[in-house]
């Protein structure tokens, strides 16, 4: 048996548990990750400033989530670049339960940072099991000072149920052009790279506009194109575009997959299929006629949780 949030204890004292709160908390939220603020910047020495903010941290399912509030400070100081290597260090903030766990040195919010390994291709350090990621800062080699560090990729924000990402990535080929691959042969272009933080249910867009080259009042052209997820083609995700005499046609298509968390690719495979070969359009005009000559947008979407 559990009390719910707001329910005054009874008589006997029994009421809302910490570990209850937890899991309340955690029903507001689809991942661990930064709620507002904590900025994190390079010093002239060997640490790191993290600024004042708050994060969704958690020791795992079983224990719920924490809000974690950070007044602001520096982290721990690393070792100065390796002569020869970068690294990458990872800049992390938990919330520590004394009362709870034994191991823990108190009840306090702390914000520190893993270290590195230098490398040529240097990877990301594993941090502590209980710390949220607020960013990674790639270190060249030679630093003295953590401000010649930079961040790397985005930070890592909590996602409250319901929320979507928006727009996850976008290649919009603004190009007026004639296609010059054989029939039937798949160009694969347009590659995006993109992250998501939990499993996410994904639109995948694209528009184009393209004529018939050569036109006449009977010309054909038919392009086809399908979505690729890392490298992978997705299931039935082709479609064929037909241009008809000499029109200079829009169209459009949109698929929805479930994309795992974490980093991905996607682009698109695009072939000629019968009649003339495309022409495709592009005009920099917003609006009227000449707004619709779009090029080629490619475009990933969030549209929310996959469960």
């Amino acid at each position: 048996m559990t009390t719910a949030l707001g329910v005054s204890c009874d008589d006997d004292g029994n009421g809302v548990t910490p570990l209850t709160h937890r899991h309340i908390i955690g029903g507001f939220f689809q991942n661990t990750g930064i709620m507002d603020g904590l900025a994190v910047s390079g010093k002239s020495d060997l640490t790191y400033q993290v600024s004042a903010g708050v994060a969704v941290c958690s020791r795992g399912a079983s224990d719920g989530k924490m809000l974690a509030y950070w007044p602001g400070g520096a982290t721990t100081a690393v070792a100065a670049g390796d002569p020869s290597n970068p690294r990458i260090d990872v800049v992390w903030i938990r919330a520590l339960n004394k009362p709870e766990y034994a191991a823990d040195v108190d009840n306090q919010v702390h914000v520190g940072v893993t270290q590195g390994v230098p490398a040529a291709s240097p990877v990301k350090p594993t941090i502590p099991t209980d710390a949220t990621e607020i960013c990674r800062m790639l270190l060249p080699a030679g630093a003295t000072a953590t401000n010649a560090a930079t961040m790397m990729g985005d930070a890592s924000y909590a996602l409250p149920y319901g929320a979507t990402l928006g727009v996850l990535a976008e290649n919009w080929d603004r190009r007026s052009f004639g296609w010059t691959a054989d029939k039937g042969v798949v160009v694969r272009e347009q590659k995006v790279t993109f992250t998501v933080p939990t499993d996410r249910l994904v639109r995948f867009c694209y528009k184009c506009n393209f004529s018939a080259s050569a036109p006449t009042a009977t010309s054909v052209s038919e392009w086809a194109m399908q979505f690729y997820l890392d490298g992978q083609v997705l299931d039935h995700s082709a479609t064929n575009f037909v241009s008809h005499s000499t029109s200079w046609t829009t169209h459009e298509t949109s698929y929805v997959a479930v994309v795992p968390a974490g980093t991905h690719t996607a682009e698109i495979g695009g072939w000629f299929g019968y009649g003339n070969k495309p022409n495709f359009h592009y005009n920099d005009s917003q609006e009227g006629p000449s707004g619709t000559w779009t090029g080629r947008r490619f475009l990933l979407v969030d549209i929310g949780a996959s469960a």
